[in-house]
């Protein structure tokens, strides 16, 4: 979605030490606030009230205020800029007598060495139990945006249902940018149209076609997000669309990783089973250019397959009925699928580097496994010589900001922050690790 409320260009400094995870808000919001399209200067933060009223957006800067004061509408959209890039505010969002709390986050500049963490999950569709059980679980995380693959509701044409969504969505996705893919199930009507789903989002406009595949950039990190929907455009136009942006990602020194985001899997064992066309047409692409992952969802379950260099993960236990393993799958996808497990869950991932750590996580918080490949960044050593005694002593660095209790950070993920913080103290740049505090 488009709107044209913008707040005015103004230059914020990177807030520390904010309160998070406590938010609030009157139950006269129909949805949201939530937040879309992080980029390093700005955050997109989206609303709907009950009637059309005007409204304010207030952005925390330490002590500071500063003010957005928009139109009356019922649906809003306001573009926060000026930020300052990788940068935490808290935010308030007043729409007369309505009022919400939240923070936003902005991403890092293209290239910038900070460590990355993720969650990914879709096929929320149908059971809001089981999808509330997820978000409540997600929301013990500290991820730097959301990723969905897709189905997020059952009909795509029923407001009811996707107000159900945001109903559900609503305590992470004031916290969280969401980057939602587009399902079969989300679309709409006998032209496959996506437009209720494109009304309640806002997202980067640099795809195929508008809002249904677009791009975003995170630190070392270039995200493609794909309609595989066979019946759209999906394996025509946008195939020429996919090609370009893995040819510039590669091309750019900068960029160490590429991540895919689609609703349907090139490989699974469960009840749909890969998807034949998107083998043939899109993943000769993928490893081509050395897709870091592809995550999907459409069979409600977990799976993780690897084939030609290239992970493909399947992540659609949100709260869908869970499917099956199918009683005949594919020699193809059978020779590819190495784990396989129905069960509600979503995805944790860490970037350090050239590093990378998926976790599948169950609804109960136990993991289902995790997987790593690449490597660490490399500390450079940390030695300062001492002419008058002919000896070296190691430099002490300062203690970073630890992460908060109920982070989810693991003993290799220290490691890569360690490893990250070690080598900025060489170089005599210091950078803070994100945490709430």
């Amino acid at each position: 979605m488009r709107g044209p409320f913008a707040g005015g260009a103004f230059a914020l400094a990177t807030l520390l030490g904010v309160a998070g995870g406590a938010t609030t808000a009157r139950a006269d919001f129909v949805k949201g606030p939530y937040l879309q399209n992080a980029s390093p200067r700005s955050v997109t933060v989206m609303w709907e009230s009950p009637r059309s009223t005007a409204a304010t957006v207030i952005v925390h800067d330490r002590g500071n205020l500063r003010r957005i004061d928009v139109p009356a509408r019922g649906r809003q959209e306001v573009v926060v800029d000026g930020l300052a890039p990788a940068s935490r505010y808290r935010y308030e969002v007043i729409a007369g007598e309505d009022h919400a709390e939240g923070e936003l986050t902005t991403a890092p500049e293209i290239g910038a060495p900070v460590p990355l963490t993720f969650v990914v999950f879709g096929d929320t569709r149908s059971s809001s139990d089981a999808h509330r059980r997820i978000v409540e679980r997600v929301r013990t995380e500290v991820p730097d945006f959301v990723l969905g693959t897709g189905d997020l509701v059952d009909e795509g044409h029923d407001q009811r249902q996707w107000q159900t969504f945001f109903d559900v969505e609503g305590p992470l996705l004031r916290d969280n940018v969401f980057f939602p893919s587009l399902g079969n199930h989300d679309r709409q009507g006998r032209g496959r149209t996506a437009d209720n789903y494109r009304q309640w989002f806002s997202l980067p406009d640099n795809g195929a076609e508008p809002e249904r595949s677009y791009a975003f950039t995170w630190g070392v990190a270039r995200f493609l997000i794909l309609d595989s929907n066979a019946n759209s455009f999906a394996l025509t136009d946008q195939t020429e669309w996919l090609e370009r942006e893995l040819a510039a990602a590669r091309q750019d020194p900068r960029l160490i990783h590429i991540f895919v985001v689609m609703h349907h899997p090139p490989f699974s064992i469960s009840l749909h089973g890969g998807q034949r066309d998107l083998r043939e047409r899109w993943t000769p692409l993928f490893e081509r250019y050395g897709v870091t992952a592809v995550f999907s969802g459409h069979d409600h379950v977990y799976s993780r397959a690897e084939v030609g260099g290239v992970r493909y993960i399947v992540s659609g236990g949100g709260g869908a009925p869970l499917y099956p393993r199918s009683r005949h799958p594919s020699a193809i996808d059978l020779a590819a699928v190495k784990r396989f497990e129905r069960v509600n869950h979503f995805l944790r991932v860490h970037v350090v580097g050239g590093l990378v750590e998926v976790t599948a996580v169950r609804v109960d918080g136990t993991p289902i496994e995790t997987t790593t490949w690449g490597e660490a960044p490399k500390p450079a050593p940390l030695v300062a010589a001492v002419p008058s005694a002919g000896a070296a002593i190691a430099a002490t660095p300062p203690s970073p900001t630890p992460l908060a209790p109920g982070s989810s950070g693991t003993g290799l993920w220290a490691v890569g922050v360690l490893a990250l913080l070690v080598a900025a103290a060489a170089a005599g740049v210091w950078r803070l690790v994100r945490g709430r505090v």
